[in-house]
């Protein structure tokens, strides 16, 4: 189990600490750090190496706002989440036939049909 030790405040602004990465890459936060932070458990994080030091960035506020822009966004052009999910296979066959020769698609489509039949009725390979 990592650990941890806080170093002194200074209003709250001066916050640092020493830890230890444990057998899986893992770092452990003390609570007054991630407080300070405002993450949790399951927060999502952005992290850049400079000059030999972690530069930690909470994104769930990022996320968040994010999110609501694209919910407005596709409110604004009349669209739901589903609606954009029910294009998603033909935007990508657009994409593939933009980006691929018609021969290799069509030499693809061979080789799936040909794993499709190698396949047993419950889906487990013959």
């Amino acid at each position: 189990m990592p650990i941890s030790q806080d170093t002194a405040e200074t209003d709250g602004q001066l916050m640092g600490g020493f830890g230890i990465i444990d057998e899986k890459g893992r770092l452990s936060l003390s609570k007054p750090v991630r407080n300070a932070l405002g993450v949790q458990a399951g927060s999502s994080v952005a992290f850049i190496v400079l000059d030999h030091a972690l530069l930690l960035i909470p994104q769930d506020a990022h996320l968040a706002a994010l999110m609501e822009r694209g919910a407005a966004a596709l409110s604004a052009a009349g669209l739901t989440v589903q609606d954009v999910l029910d294009e998603l296979p033909a935007a990508r066959a657009e994409v593939m036939r933009e980006a691929y020769s018609a021969e290799f698609l069509e030499e693809l489509d061979q080789l799936h049909a040909a794993a499709q039949r190698s396949k047993g009725t419950d889906g487990r390979d013959a």
